[in-house]
């Protein structure tokens, strides 16, 4: 390298010598930029907002459900698939009636059966079991993106057990491979915007924190988006607590019992930590202004205003208003009858709201947001906000 290629200067901290050359300069300009954008432009961006498969405790993502063997895990699971699929309630949470996958790896077609015919009656066309999976380097996540394609609707998959599917690996670095397997399934969670519930064991170890008693590394827990941890005092009792965390739960204590009659998980209580989960004064307020309005078009000042004259004790800003909206706009519509929007014209960001309606025999309407009728089954879904 001749003199003229490089050049030299001299730490004054360190008196060491340090070597630049042209080359050196060439692979920086080379080398890729991060792609980044600034908070103004991110906060005028129209994102779609976050959907939680069950109100409050699971939005969509990856998620584990751990506790100790036999202690009634996949009998909450399968209850949760049963109840999504059908679009009924769990315990207060509302959920999205939509197609479920349930991998049932360490039972029979015949065990699964049996156990679903002890939680309902009659089993829905849109809930799916299979007692066979590949591992996760072996073929797994095709399998899971076929299914995915031919059921679209499809918005929880639960895996039982996590430990079925993991790779045999010796790799030393437990904590890279744990985060390695996690990332695989949550890539596919965010990808199709769904929830994937892994059914995993605790270990033996006892810890002041639960979530680090979950089975295995900490690039399990660091990886998923909610951890829901069953734990009874005594095995040989019904009673249990669900402790629930996640990037966007709210931390909550859930006393649940076991009924033997029903097979199913039943709540008792909430825990001293969790608050009051009675539904949000915004959306009674909304339901109750759009129930005589019909519609709104206005910005979140605006709307905020005539909600306040309804609940004076609604105290939240525009942005927390926004928030409540965009997390609950599937509620709003299938529970209430009411269709949100939200969208910027000329500039300024603007609320909408109308009142999901159908025509009546008679020539009228039916409103069902004010509460006439429940059953919007036969409602034209593609309705539009002019």
């Amino acid at each position: 390298m001749s003199p003229l290629e490089s050049f030299l200067y001299i730490d004054n901290f360190t008196g060491g010598v340090i070597v630049e050359t042209k080359e050196t300069e060439k692979k920086s300009e080379q080398a890729p930029k991060l792609n980044v954008i600034d908070g103004k432009t991110l906060l005028e961006m129209e994102v779609k907002p976050l959907k939680y498969v069950i109100s409050k405790i699971m939005p969509t993502g990856l998620h584990i459900l751990a506790g100790s063997p036999k202690i009634g895990k996949s009998w909450l699971a399968l209850w949760l698939c049963n109840q999504v699929s059908k679009g009924e309630k769990v315990w207060d949470f509302e959920t999205i009636k939509s197609s479920t996958l349930y991998l049932s790896l360490e039972d029979t077609i015949e065990r699964i059966h049996f156990r679903l015919a002890h939680i309902t009656e009659e089993g829905s066309e849109q809930s799916f079991y299979s007692t066979e999976a590949k591992e996760l380097s072996k073929g797994l996540e095709l399998q899971l993106e076929n299914f995915l394609k031919e059921y679209p609707d499809t918005s929880l998959i639960t895996i039982d057990t996590f430990q079925r599917i993991r790779d045999s690996s010796n790799d030393k670095n437990a904590y890279a491979s744990d985060y390695d397997e996690v990332r695989k399934l949550k890539v596919i969670a965010d990808k199709y915007d769904i929830s994937i519930l892994l059914v995993h064991h605790l270990r033996k170890m006892p810890d002041n924190d639960l979530v680090n008693m979950v089975s295995g590394s900490t690039g399990i827990i660091g990886a998923v988006d909610g951890i829901f941890i069953l734990e009874k005092e005594n095995r040989t009792e019904n009673k249990a607590k669900l402790h629930i965390t996640g990037r966007d739960i709210e931390d909550m204590l859930l006393s649940i019992e076991f009924d033997k009659e029903e097979s199913v998980w039943k709540l008792i209580s909430y825990g001293d930590n969790v608050s009051d989960l009675k539904e949000d004064p915004i959306l009674i307020a909304v339901e109750k202004f759009i129930a005589n309005m019909r519609t709104f078009q206005g910005t979140s000042k605006e709307l905020l205003e005539e909600l306040k004259k309804i609940d004076n004790k609604i105290t939240a800003k525009p942005n927390v208003l926004a928030r409540v909206l965009n997390v609950n706009k599937d509620l709003l519509r299938d529970k209430k009858g009411i269709v949100y929007q939200s969208k910027k014209i000329n500039g300024i960001k603007l609320i909408f709201f109308t009142c999901l309606g159908v025509d009546r025999v008679d020539g009228g309407d039916i409103f069902l947001c004010k509460g006439k009728e429940e059953n919007t089954e036969n409602i034209d879904t593609q309705l539009k906000i002019q």
